[in-house]
């Protein structure tokens, strides 16, 4: 299945582009994150400054069943002052 993965900040260089159209093999968000690992070397478990959105809308339960066409994006927590 498609899956557009976008990478911003220093997760972008994992990717060859900010937003990659991948083809994911299918089954869930935690084996998306395992395949993702093993195609491109992004282990999240390594960064804990990353929020993971699924379809524009945060996610934590890393169960849901992806779909074709769905959207996964890497972002760097940011903090400032």
């Amino acid at each position: 299945m498609k899956i557009t993965v976008t990478a911003v900040s220093k997760f972008r260089r994992y990717f060859p582009a900010r937003t990659n159209e991948v083809e994911f093999p299918g089954g869930n968000l935690a084996g998306f994150l395992d395949w993702v690992k093993e195609e491109y070397g992004l282990d999240i478990d390594e960064h804990r400054n990353l929020k993971l959105t699924l379809n524009s809308v945060l996610v934590r339960d890393t169960g849901i069943e992806l779909k074709e066409g769905d959207r996964v994006a890497f972002i760097p927590i940011v903090a400032g002052g």
